[in-house]
């Protein structure tokens, strides 16, 4: 077509005066690239409709044993774990990427960003620190503890940070002591009394996802902890991703509908239908709550009741990247602000041991920090670093970010809490419908919820359960 064009141009510019051709050259090249765009436009069409169509009829003609719904880590954890059991397995997920509720961003910052889940917690017993000590990724193993705390007005003594510090574990320790009552209670009502109550219980927030009037004690007693809460420097959304880089995933297909009524299952897409044997489903609760995907028949009202128990609760982060001149704080030092009863942030600096600093938000306060609208809760976190540091720390912050995880439509928040009695749910969530409808992520572990790591053993569990069927 190019050469069509020119040879064009050539007899213009042949059958025309010299002074002409300038003008002649520019129109008729004009031409030519409205034609190639023409053409190039309707070729494109062509292809991107080729392409779905072809989509389409791959999803919906593949058959697979078993289709995992959500490519968070407990979706990519039982494809590979099915997978090495030999199943075909199909994976199908809403966003636009993998990683789910645990995500790294390496555009933001000069530094990765974990927009979620970033801690391996309970490192000494947890599976995926020790693959990624075999991997030799590089660990920042140096804990966090309050160095600077300012509640409403008053900055505490380097004395009164060191018993406010002593109380947060007290604190945590009596929380603990649900496990000799049979009965559960409210995280509230285990807390005990002291002058640092109205600071400290503002960190069972940060902690938990929700406030500690409606979160379940018993819950937090059985959660397993253990020693070391690590950092890995790529970022551990980059961890993930890497480490299931085999697994392919069809992304940016939720699930609308899920049909267990007969035999088999079959799950409902924009891009087809998939017909599989068993399903594994790994969405958060918050997206269970909102009914977002259907189910035939209806979820049976024990799983309803489970799922109204296990409230998807609500942990942003605020980062802040400062100038490296500024050296006014550096890793495992961490500032504390508290302003009324429950406006509350936390903010730790040098993760990975760089200029960048997270604040932390938590329950109802970072629900009202996020409906407030994007940049509210940067500016409480600037507020508390003014009111620490002085106005002029502000000169030192080049760039700022902020998640806002409530308004996922694909999660509709950080990870799940138990309200008091519903510690038990969580099994219940687990339980598969008719041996061919599973359930995996943190939401259904019991002693490693809210956790990345909780949702990786709850992949490896789900496939464990259904190859124990198939014997």
């Amino acid at each position: 077509m190019q050469d069509t064009g020119q040879q064009c141009i050539s007899t213009i510019k042949a059958n025309y005066q010299q002074p002409c051709w300038k003008f002649i050259d520019d129109v008729a090249n004009l031409i030519m690239k409205i034609l190639l765009t023409w053409l190039g436009l309707k070729k494109y069409l062509i292809l991107k409709l080729s392409y779905e169509k072809n989509f389409t009829m791959t999803l919906a003609s593949l058959n697979p044993d078993i289709v995992v719904i959500g490519a968070g880590t407990s979706g990519l954890s039982s494809a590979k774990s099915l997978k090495d059991f030999g199943y075909s397995v199909i994976v199908i997920e809403a966003n636009s990427d993998v990683g789910g509720r645990c995500i790294t961003n390496n555009s933001i910052f000069d530094t990765p960003f974990d927009l979620g889940g970033s801690w391996l917690h309970s490192a000494t017993t947890n599976p995926l620190a020790n693959i990624a000590i075999k991997k030799n990724a590089k660990l920042h193993k140096k804990n966090w503890s309050p160095t600077w705390v300012h509640s409403n007005g008053r900055d505490l003594s380097p004395q009164e940070t060191k018993e406010y510090s002593q109380y947060i574990e007290d604190m945590w320790k009596n929380i603990n002591n649900i496990g000799t009552r049979k009965d559960d209670l409210s995280v509230e009502k285990l807390i005990p009394k002291s002058k640092w109550k109205d600071i400290a219980k503002n960190q069972i927030s940060l902690m938990l996802a929700a406030d500690p009037d409606v979160s379940s004690a018993l819950d937090v007693f059985h959660f397993t902890n253990t020693k070391g809460d690590w950092l890995i420097e790529s970022g551990l959304g980059t961890f993930i991703k890497n480490i299931y880089s085999d697994i392919k995933v069809f992304v940016n297909c939720p699930a609308s509908k899920i049909d267990y009524s007969s035999s088999g299952v079959k799950v409902e897409t924009p891009q087809g239908i998939i017909n599989a044997k068993y399903a594994v489903l790994t969405v958060s609760t918050g997206v269970l709550a909102r009914e977002q995907i259907k189910f035939y028949p209806a979820l049976p009202p024990r799983k309803q009741e489970a799922i109204n128990l296990l409230p998807i609760g609500l942990l942003n982060k605020i980062g802040l990247e400062f100038d490296p001149r500024w050296k006014g704080a550096h890793q495992g030092q961490s500032a504390d602000y508290l302003i009324g009863e429950n406006d509350f942030c936390s903010i730790e600096f040098g993760f990975y041991d760089s200029n960048i600093a997270v604040g932390f938000v938590g329950g109802r306060f970072a629900e009202q920090l996020e409906m407030d609208g994007p940049g509210t809760a940067t500016s409480f976190c600037l507020d508390s670093l003014k009111a620490i540091f002085g106005n002029d720390i502000v000169k030192f912050i080049h760039k700022t970010t902020e998640t806002a995880w409530k308004s996922n439509k694909n999660t509709h928040g950080s990870y799940s809490y138990a309200v008091p009695g519903g510690h038990g749910a969580r099994q219940t969530l687990a339980e598969p419908l008719d041996d061919r409808l599973f359930f995996a992520g943190e939401a259904t572990m019991s002693n490693t919820q809210a956790t990345v790591h909780g949702a990786y053993l709850s992949g490896i569990e789900v496939a464990k359960k259904i190859s124990k069927i198939d014997k």
